[in-house]
């Protein structure tokens, strides 16, 4: 399937009430920005200990979402930029920065065809986090303007789901099962990933979105491919959030949820 095909798909499914789902989660934009600038540094902490001091720095927060890491960033004195192909998201990502009194730049765009006028460059950080690489049928042209983006020197940091979970095992009858397929390489549809914060009503109406799950050797090789060179690679146990409802008490200490891969633009 083309990554056209599916960027129309993903984007008519990311503008299906995402705002209401933000709110229904975090609250108004009014009571989220509250608690960011209560403790900024919390939603971003985990990056911190790689990028070091923000204050100053050009973030680029790709495919960003709802803004949350993109204005905690700018409380923290970086100057931030969120590529996102919703424009739902932007709404309360702006309002989130308004209320918190910082300026972030949010361009509402498919990565892979942001306008010409939108320039994206010599940023000292790029962020992806967080089940972003599932809309993309192929990662190298996603990895190249995450390269191009850069400034020389400056760092990729990834952030994601770990494929034993998002691909491997499932939960059935209270018990972790490995019935996946990790080598799987359909592309599928699946609800949007939001659909569990809106009522059974909204959730009734909403269209699908399509996803290809990668594995871990695919996204290294990928990286590598678009230029990178690949300096940290950590896969994380102890993200009990990472594992969906009902897997067994414990599972986030033997098995990773997350892995974080830090690359640099050479």
């Amino acid at each position: 399937m083309k990554q056209e095909i599916v960027s129309r798909t993903n984007q008519i499914g990311w503008n299906q009430s995402a705002y209401q789902a933000w709110t229904n989660r975090h609250g108004t934009p009014k009571e989220y920005a509250k608690k960011l600038l209560e403790n900024p540094i919390n939603s971003v902490e985990h990056y911190l200990e790689f990028i070091g001091e923000v204050k100053g720095k050009k973030v680029a927060n790709l495919l960003g979402s709802k803004g949350n890491k993109a204005v905690s960033f700018a409380l923290l004195g970086a100057e931030v930029t969120v590529v996102d192909i919703s424009e739902d998201n932007k709404r309360y990502a702006m309002e989130l920065a308004n209320e918190a009194k910082v300026n972030i730049k949010y361009i509402v765009s498919d990565i892979l065809e942001v306008p010409e006028d939108e320039v994206l460059t010599d940023f000292d950080v790029v962020l992806l986090e967080l089940g972003v690489l599932h809309y993309f049928v192929d990662l190298v042209p996603l990895f190249k303007v995450v390269y191009d983006s850069l400034k020389s020197g400056g760092q990729f940091i990834l952030r994601d789901y770990h494929p034993f979970v998002s691909k491997l095992v499932n939960v059935e009858e209270g018990e972790m099962i490995a019935n996946g397929d990790y080598f799987n390489k359909k592309v599928m549809e699946e609800d949007v990933a939001y659909s569990f914060l809106l009522s059974e009503e909204e959730r009734a109406n909403l269209k699908k979105v399509t996803l290809r799950r990668w594995t871990l050797g695919e996204i290294v090789t990928a990286i590598s491919k678009a230029g990178f060179r690949i300096n940290y690679l950590e896969e994380e146990a102890g993200v009990r959030w990472a594992f969906p409802t009902g897997f067994p008490e414990g599972i986030e200490d033997k098995v990773p949820g997350l892995y974080t891969l830090i690359a640099t633009k050479v």
